[in-house]
């Protein structure tokens, strides 16, 4: 009987184990960030630097020195950890805009 009981949770745990590797990891809140943000600028050289922010629940991306949204995304600050939602609150500089999208990616994702 004991062989049957151990048996049977070894199974079980593997079965959540498994399941866990084929559960969806974005909410339909959560979104990538590649698809979900609005450039304000066009024209843009991929070199410069950035601050990722967080305003009003969502992650916005300013040129350094500019008062203007250069990025406003859909991501939701709520959905990130408390450590990133500080580090957000305070402004993380970007230099490089493809360092600026791996960020968002990071983050959205």
């Amino acid at each position: 009987m004991k062989k049957i009981v151990g048996l049977t949770g070894v199974i079980l745990i593997a079965c959540m184990m498994i399941s866990s590797l084929f559960a969806p990891v974005n909410s339909a809140e959560n979104t990538s960030a590649t698809n979900d943000y609005s450039v304000s600028q066009s024209g843009d050289t991929g070199e410069g630097e950035y601050i990722i922010k967080a305003e009003n629940g969502y992650i916005v991306v300013y040129r350094k020195g500019e008062d203007k949204p250069y990025l406003t995304t859909d991501c939701r600050v709520s959905n990130l950890p408390k450590g990133d939602v500080l580090y957000l609150e305070k402004g993380i500089e970007i230099k490089g805009k493809e360092n600026l999208m791996k960020a968002l990616e990071d983050y959205c994702s």
